[in-house]
């Protein structure tokens, strides 16, 4: 490409190169001795929290909470998706911008990081607050604009820390995620039973988004810490 440069040139040849060598993945036990790599699980399992509670609840949130026929408003509840989708690109392209720039990547991943699970914490502190569907559905897109950055944290770190046990720590992060689709939920209701409160619910999820940025901001790495 002609607007290559000779240093990414050569990252990407030595990336082939390394992507070509033989070798075993590093071992399960090795890998769950690591703070990076659980770093990487807390934080997708702090993602997850969030996600689940906003796509389980949101209809709910709107009919009772907001006192609007969801129905009505079907077409608009589409647009924190979008904008997540486009975030999660741009997400990941300031990330490269950055490292091309000499960011260290550690600096780079967390950076990343406190961009997208500190903007969307902020955002669902405070969207239980408001009163009206438009301006909640702006907040959400807006929590989602932040949270795209993600993509360039947490999102590729796997890459970072283990080349060949990239697919192995996805593997256990996602397995993780997968928990708040059941716990966070269900908590979720069980604050709403107890407290009515749509703004507790929120802001559980934005306690979990912030203790997974502190565990991310502690013990991750980008730095290469298994062959």
């Amino acid at each position: 490409h002609p607007r290559m440069t000779a240093a990414e040139l050569a990252l990407i040849r030595d990336g082939a190169t390394e992507a070509a060598a033989d070798g075993p993945p590093p071992a399960l036990a090795a890998l769950l001795r690591s703070p990076a790599v659980w770093a990487i699980i807390v934080c997708h399992f702090a993602a997850n929290w969030g996600n689940y509670v906003l796509l389980a609840w949101m209809p709910t949130y709107i009919n009772k909470g907001l006192g609007v026929d969801f129905a009505s408003v079907g077409l608009i509840t589409m647009i924190p998706s979008l904008v997540a989708f486009v975030a999660m690109n741009a997400g990941g392209w300031m990330a490269d911008r950055l490292i091309q720039s000499g960011m260290e990547v550690t600096r780079v991943r967390k950076l990343m990081q406190t961009i997208g699970f500190g903007g969307l914490a902020a955002v669902l502190a405070v969207v239980g607050y408001v009163e009206s569907v438009p301006l909640a559905i702006a907040l959400m897109s807006l929590g989602n604009f932040f949270g795209g950055a993600t993509a360039g944290g947490f999102g590729v770190n796997h890459l970072d820390i283990a080349p060949r046990g990239a697919g192995i720590i996805m593997g256990l992060s996602n397995t993780a995620a997968t928990i708040p689709g059941i716990v966070g939920v269900y908590a979720s209701g069980l604050i709403l039973q107890a407290t009515g409160s749509w703004t507790l619910v929120f802001q559980t999820a934005a306690a979990v988004l912030i203790f997974g940025l502190i565990v991310y901001l502690l013990f991750a790495s980008a730095r290469k810490l298994f062959d």
